[in-house]
């Protein structure tokens, strides 16, 4: 019998390593078709040309591929379609946006709900759609508080290598799943925040025109860092923080570092005039402050 294969807070198997797996599978689709143009090229260049060929032409494929990779992995790339990075200008000159990855879970949320409550603010829940349907009663519980809800995927897998068509699928499931489980509906231009933030042109040419709006961050302050402090969390995030901001943070059950650090955090904004204020429904007609075409 092999290894008992360990899973997480949500009963889930892990996901393989997404970045390794992405490089290797679109190097092998770019590298092995070069690889092959060369050989067949071999033969009709002149003697002493063949090696200068092959260092330029590897050098030229490695440089693409090197710029396709920092595009994929960079969280506020776009590809040319709209992209959330900030607030935009109708939010409000205090307003800033904190916004939780990977739920629901019920070690996190409730702990979370009560939080904002108790400060009076408001912030956007991004659900994994198979979480949701485990934990109903938490995706009912942030619609009725008040919160935003968009969609965090099917399951918390990258979506880099995922063909359009299944795409298309697993948003629509992970869509109805949410709205199922909350009660409430996602609205004719859902957010969609990737896994991990990864994105290809492909993905965000089929998520955009199946209605959905691309959802980034403007501050990081890092939660998942391994044994970051409630302390630590604390304080990136004050001293990052300022109006018109997206914050990213995670739900992680079994680490308490950004539960711990909200309450200061919430406290530290409302005495500097700032609102903690859920994602506004985005708007197809035109691209409004904050939404980033590079």
């Amino acid at each position: 019998m092999g290894a008992p294969v360990r899973r997480n807070a949500w009963g889930e198997a892990p996901d393989p390593d997404p970045v390794r797996t992405f490089i290797a599978a679109r190097t092998a689709q770019v590298g092995i078709p070069a690889a092959a143009a060369l050989g067949a090229l071999a033969p009709a260049l002149p003697p002493g040309a063949l090696l200068p060929t092959v260092l330029g032409g590897g050098a030229a494929v490695a440089a693409g591929l090197s710029a396709y990779f920092v595009a994929t992995f960079f969280p506020r790339s776009s590809f040319g379609h709209p992209l959330l990075v900030r607030l935009p200008a109708g939010a409000g000159a205090d307003a800033v946006a904190l916004t939780f990855d990977d739920g629901p879970h019920p070690e996190t949320t409730p702990r979370l709900l009560d939080l904002l409550a108790a400060h009076e603010a408001r912030a956007t829940f991004f659900l994994v759609g198979e979480r949701a349907s485990q934990f109903p009663a938490l995706a009912r519980r942030i619609a009725d508080e008040g919160h935003a809800l968009g969609a965090h995927g099917l399951r918390h897998q990258a979506m880099v290598l995922t063909p359009p068509a299944q795409l298309a699928r697993e948003l629509s499931e992970a869509r109805a799943r949410i709205e199922e489980a909350s009660g409430r509906g996602l609205g004719e231009e859902p957010w969609l925040r990737p896994p991990h933030g990864f994105k290809t042109w492909r993905l965000c040419r089929t998520a955009t025109r199946l209605g959905w709006r691309l959802a980034a961050w403007s501050v990081d302050p890092r939660d998942y860092d391994r044994e970051v402090t409630a302390g630590v969390l604390a304080r990136r995030m004050t001293s990052r923080i300022g109006p018109g901001d997206v914050v990213l943070l995670h739900e992680r059950p079994g680490v308490s570092a950004v539960t711990d650090a909200l309450p200061a955090v919430l406290a530290w904004g409302r005495g500097g005039g700032l609102r903690f204020v859920a994602l506004p429904p985005p708007r197809s007609s035109h691209a409004p402050v904050g939404l980033s075409r590079p």
